[in-house]
């Protein structure tokens, strides 16, 4: 297939239909990489109002340089996966350090940066400063897989290495390197979708090996899922007579900094036992991590007189915007008719 009709066809398909995101708007390298980072394994729907949120809070890298991690991740609240949020501070601070503040242009030099990997780098280096630099995530994967006929599991090393070549092919290709790769990441959201593509709509049918086969649904093979696994925790909130909830910093490397609310068998949380007495089943959600299906059930009660552990903090509903936490603590909240 010619590489350079294809990259036509996407490019000016994407002249046309693109959405009107924020980052779109001036494509300054700094506001690219936060909504890269942002986006690696959470929805769209979900980024955009904490994507506004975030870049208002810390305008500028330098900003968000100076910051400390207790406000960054308290900013990333209800993104999950924190160590992004983390990983994206640290790098700002040797941004800020090692290249006087403005992100590098080169794919190998934004890859001694920490946090940014090999799609996170071709992301910058293609979409703010329009290098033909590959990117490949699974909207992309997908993609490559279908137009080319790749015969290999979704998430499989071997679907990786070959859609890595092709994406690169093709953006060198490419009359714009950064209307293309947007293209097919826009592409891969709207149209071939993983399940029921919009190939009616797509502007590359034509050279899709996969839709001359009558065959696109079986393209990438599907790889093997992880079972599900369903669990049930009791968490509480352990309410003072200011109307502040006892809460814990998490130490360990999953959720680290993040406050969480007691929870299971009326311990709180880990370490030492503190007595819940006269607890008010509340009522329960369901709450999703990746593949854990989680119901909490909330109880209410007022504070227990027993000596609470130093790693807890009395903490008001209304510092909660202020301070990192799991997104099921807000649930918690708004479950009890405590907002914050």
């Amino acid at each position: 297939m010619p590489a350079r009709r294809l990259t036509r066809k996407a490019e000016a398909w994407f002249a046309r239909h693109q959405r009107a995101l924020p980052w779109r708007a001036s494509y300054d390298p700094y506001r690219i990489w936060v909504s890269e980072v942002m986006l690696q394994q959470t929805r769209m729907g979900v980024v955009l109002p904490r994507y506004q949120d975030f870049v208002t809070r810390f305008p500028t890298l330098r900003t968000l340089a100076a910051a400390g991690e207790e406000e960054v991740t308290a900013a990333w609240s209800g993104l999950g996966y924190y160590r992004r949020a983390r990983m994206l501070r640290q790098g700002a601070a040797a941004v800020v350090e090692r290249f006087a503040g403005r992100l590098p242009d080169d794919v190998s030099v934004l890859q001694t940066i920490s946090g940014i990997g090999r799609y996170t780098a071709g992301a910058i280096a293609s979409i703010a400063y329009d290098q033909p630099a590959p990117i490949v995530d699974g909207n992309i994967m997908r993609i490559t897989a279908r137009l080319f006929a790749i015969n290999a599991p979704l998430r499989s090393t071997g679907l990786a290495r070959q859609a890595w070549k092709r994406a690169e092919e093709l953006v060198k290709a490419a009359k714009s390197p950064r209307m293309f790769n947007q293209a097919l990441m826009e592409i891969g959201a709207l149209i071939c979708r993983p399940k029921n593509p919009h190939c009616g709509e797509c502007p590359l049918r034509r050279d899709c090996a996969a839709f001359a086969r009558g065959r696109v649904e079986r393209y990438p093979r599907k790889a093997q899922s992880k079972p599900t696994r369903s669990m049930r925790i009791p968490i509480y909130l352990i309410v003072d007579g200011k109307g502040r909830v006892l809460m814990r910093r998490e130490s360990g490397s999953l959720m680290y900094g993040m406050f969480h609310l007691p929870h299971g068998n009326g311990l709180l949380i880990r370490g030492s036992r503190l007595a819940v007495r006269g607890s008010r089943r509340v009522g329960e959600f369901r709450h999703a991590v990746a593949n854990r299906r989680i119901t909490f059930e909330v109880f209410l009660t007022l504070r227990t007189t027993k000596r609470e552990p130093r790693t807890t903090r009395w903490i008001h509903p209304r510092q909660l915007s202020e301070l990192p936490h799991p997104s099921y603590v807000r649930k918690a909240l708004q479950l009890a008719g405590m907002t914050g």
